[in-house]
């Protein structure tokens, strides 16, 4: 199957070894565990690049289109290759042939993505010869540097040319991914990697690389290329959409989207819901499991040792079943109350004979008691269960001390289920292996209530510090292994929020406890547009900063729902902080929030580098025009009078660039900047507020974009304009000083120079004629040479 990738902004072809790496080694993975694979279609790739010269399609629109008429040429020449190979491949089982390519998978990184978008609206693009394109840190709604007016154009054609695409047709088989590096891609802001405006959630998808399952790491703008977790990650996703026996070579759209979705986003966010497995509908569970316990005290802590005690114990002969079956009470009094469920997937490791490494999944049921003889051996656990709808385990990367970092981040594995959905049981049953692996732990517990805070701080109140408490829990027993935070905050990836957790510790003596937690805190922030996520393990002090309306975005909106009721809960509703802790041995903990205001800062002039230097340009005309004007004028400056001279000197001067930005500040320009910095954005808000209903998308788009681009709600607003003012002036005035300087270090080395110069040539042009007495007595002349010290004027 044809897959093409296009490098970015000075980018090589030689990018794409790491992804086709990977690629061919999970093809040969998945080939050797299941046999029927190519019954399925998947065949595997074959990997095309082009070389573009490395040219530096970021600052040339020209070149954007040149490398797109290419890159249709080369998708062109691509599938011609394939109607006498192709030819030589049948189905095993059906002996019929693959079909006949006829559209490429693209793969574009940085400016590689735009280029590929770009291609479709030329001419000689082959309707449906592309049907997915998969972009890495592609900047889709803004160039990185509007440098030139052309790159502007193309980008906006473009741009229009995709929004409209979907709704006349010509895009409704196509797919676009957008994968972004996050917080360390210092090249691309990661806020016009969103696509959601670009194309329907049907269609296409946005993730940062923090969010991405078994990833979890912000990538810079190259090593998202390399990266080994990004890389196995990808090509896992592109083999599972693969489809030979289809012309596209690809699944429909519905299926490779919910494959991709599934492969992209963790099972917490997706909120999906296993399918049971083939069990039967009533079980007796003497019958068949290796042993039956019943957790009375509320809670099921579980480790090899244990596990091995209760195997050992069982008196039934059923052992060689594999399977053994713990029972928790469900109080049906508390409807609000939640299964939750942690455990290390070691504890459930076995190898197979491959060589290979099976984890078993824990199965949920819902278990009651059935009346049995009174002499019967066991009647309390003499019980049927029915299989309930479990969500898939959600993964929470952890690092050990003694772990290969060179090695993928390990994960624990975390279920909740609510207790209305054992609503007619008296047990929650969890079928687990009856023999352990050599290491992990199980814990589950049921809480009557999940601990949920919500703050809606003030940025003044953050100014300080806020601190936010969990309630101490005095009971050993239904302690909350995860606690939520809800910050009621704007939507605004400008500023950074420096927290600090500190856990406390449970005190109390109990048989539980252990010298040491079974894992550290993991806290994870989130929203709910599905765009964004990130996990830290066993970090005291974190920084919590999201992606999102930003400056110059086209839309207000980022989310990534697909229906209309995820759609409103997609929405912006605030930063949620998730910290997991081992119920055990924590009993609470305070999180203590403040900004970060370097980070904040950092982030303020990444996003608005292009405004800076177009406000910094703004600032260096207007000191020019102060500077001539006052030159023109023939306006005298006083200078310091000469100690020898009498009466002061005044001489027309050109004023120094300091002089004029002090000018400038004093008659009141900058006063007037700064007015209008504030008023702008809000008048910006006021109209679009007016005319939201009356103006088409593109229009309230680009009046949005005027000025600075601000989004935002309240007094913020008009802080991020104005802080832009004033910062863009002091880079002129540290400019001037810093030039100012050099020209002074240059000019007294000069000076100095040419004073040397003149006082060699002074003391060798001097010579005073001496007469002496020579031996005989007459008169001879001498010459000797006097140095002569010159007189220096300062």
């Amino acid at each position: 199957i044809p897959i093409l990738f296009v490098p970015g902004n000075a980018g090589s072809h030689k990018q794409v070894r790491s992804i086709a790496s990977a690629s061919a080694t999970a093809f040969m993975e998945l080939a050797n565990n299941s046999p029927d694979v190519f019954d399925r279609g998947q065949i595997g790739y074959d990997y095309f690049t082009v070389g573009l010269n490395e040219e530096l399609t970021a600052l040339h629109g020209y070149s954007i289109l040149e490398q797109a008429d290419f890159i249709n040429d080369a998708i062109r020449y691509i599938l011609s290759l394939y109607p006498e190979t192709r030819a030589k491949y049948r189905l095993p089982s059906q002996g019929t042939r693959f079909a006949l390519p006829t559209s490429v998978v693209v793969v574009g990184h940085s400016m590689g993505g735009v280029v590929a978008r770009t291609a479709f609206t030329l001419p000689n693009h082959i309707v449906g010869s592309v049907q997915a394109i998969f972009t890495l840190s592609t900047p889709h709604n803004n160039p990185t540097a509007s440098l030139e007016y052309y790159v502007d154009k193309v980008y906006s054609s473009v741009n229009s040319f995709w929004r409209h695409g979907f709704h006349n047709g010509t895009l409704d088989d196509v797919s676009l991914v957008s994968i972004a590096g996050g917080n360390l891609d210092s090249m691309i802001n990661s806020d016009y990697t969103y696509i959601g405006d670009l194309a329907p959630p049907k269609n296409s998808l946005s993730i940062l690389s923090s969010g991405v399952d078994d990833v979890w790491l912000s990538l810079d703008h190259q090593s998202i290329l390399w990266c080994a977790q990004m890389a196995k990650k990808f090509s896992s996703m592109l083999i599972q959409i693969m489809d030979a026996r289809q012309p596209s070579q690809l699944l429909p759209l519905d299926e490779r989207m919910s494959i991709m979705r599934r492969q992209l986003y963790s099972d917490w966010e997706r909120g999906a819901n296993a399918a049971p497995e083939s069990l039967a509908t009533n079980r007796t569970t003497n019958d068949d499991y290796s042993y039956v316990y019943v957790h009375r005290d509320g809670a099921a802590r579980l480790v090899p040792e244990d596990m091995q005690k209760l195997l050992s114990g069982d008196k039934t002969n059923n052992a060689g079943l594999g399977v053994a079956l713990h029972l928790l009470p469900v109080n049906r009094a508390t409807s609000n109350s939640t299964a939750q469920l942690v455990y290390d997937p070691r504890l459930f490791a076995t190898a197979l004979a491959s060589g290979s490494i099976a984890v078993y999944q824990p199965v949920l049921l819902g278990c009651n008691r059935i009346k049995v003889a009174s002499n019967s051996a066991k009647p309390e656990t003499s019980v049927t269960c029915q299989t309930i709808p479990a969500p898939l385990p959600t993964k929470l990367p952890m690092r050990r001390a003694d772990d290969d970092p060179e090695l993928p981040l390990y994960a624990l594995h975390y279920m909740e289920v609510p207790v209305s959905v054992l609503e007619q049981f008296e047990f929650l049953g969890m079928q687990l292996p009856a023999k352990p692996g050599v290491a992990g732990f199980f814990h589950a517990t049921i809480v009557k209530d999940l601990v949920q805070l919500e703050s809606s701080p003030s940025y003044v109140r953050l100014l300080h510090s806020l601190a936010i408490r969990t309630p101490t829990t005095k009971s050993r027993i239904g302690s909350s292994t995860r606690t939520r935070i809800r910050l009621n905050v704007p939507e605004s990836p400008f500023f950074v929020f420096r927290g600090t957790l500190t856990m406390r510790r449970n005190t109390s003596s109990s048989q539980f406890m252990s010298a040491a937690p079974r894992f550290r805190p993991i806290i994870r922030q989130s929203d709910g547009r599905r765009f964004e996520s990130r996990f830290w393990y066993d970090q005291d002090t974190v920084d919590f900063a999201i992606h999102g309306c930003g400056a110059y975005l086209p839309s207000d909106v980022i989310t990534n729902a697909e229906d209309s009721e995820l759609k409103s809960a997609g929405q912006w509703d605030g930063l949620f902080i998730d910290v997991w802790a081992d119920p055990d041995y924590y009993v609470g903990f305070e999180l203590t929030l403040r900004i970060n205001w370097y980070s904040s800062l950092n982030r303020t002039i990444k996003r608005y580098d292009m405004a800076l230097l177009a406000m910094s340009f703004v600032w260096a005309c207007l000191v020019m025009l102060h500077q001539l004007r006052t030159w023109n004028a023939g306006v005298s400056l006083e200078t310091t009078p000469s100690p020898k001279c009498r009466g002061s000197l005044s001489t027309p001067a050109f004023p120094s660039c300091l002089t004029s930005i002090e000018r400038l500040i004093r008659n009141g320009t900058l006063s007037v900047l700064l007015v209008a910095a504030v008023l702008t954005p809000i008048l910006q808000r006021m109209v679009a507020y007016l005319m939201g209903n009356v103006w088409s998308p593109a229009t309230l788009a680009s009046w949005n974009n005027l000025f600075m681009g601000t989004r935002g709600s309240g007094w913020v607003l008009g802080l991020v304009p104005a802080l832009l003012v004033i910062v863009s002036l002091g880079f002129v005035a540290l400019e001037a000083i810093v030039l100012t300087a050099i020209c002074s270090l240059a000019s007294w080395a000069m000076a100095d120079v040419s004073g040397r110069f003149e006082s060699t040539q002074k003391h060798w042009s001097r010579h005073d004629v001496l007469e002496a007495v020579s031996e005989d007595g007459r008169l001879k002349p001498r010459f000797v040479k006097i140095p002569v010290r010159p007189l220096i004027a300062t």
